[in-house]
């Protein structure tokens, strides 16, 4: 990774907020079972059943776009370095 820099595309911003969107959800959620208050929203999440719902989702939602993130990444690692192998031989 000697010289290699990262570049923030679109794609990694709008997977970042996703991200950001899912601990929100998440964090809704877990609220609503420890304290039975809503975070942002009023009424969200109204009942247990949601709230638990909310944190699977958020939960997936976080997980997901993270591993969106680090493929996008990957990629780029991928691109760069093989370019810089290309013209070695």
């Amino acid at each position: 990774m000697n010289g290699m820099r990262l570049r923030v595309t679109p794609k990694v911003l709008l997977y970042a907020l996703l991200d950001v969107i899912g601990t929100l959800i998440f964090a809704s959620g877990a609220l609503w079972l420890f304290r039975q208050r809503a975070l942002l929203i009023d009424g969200f999440p109204g009942s247990t059943p949601t709230a638990l719902l909310a944190l699977v989702a958020g939960g997936a939602l976080m997980l997901w776009s993270v591993a969106q993130i680090l493929r996008q990444i990957l990629r780029q690692l991928i691109t760069e370095s093989a370019g810089s192998t290309d013209g070695k031989r």
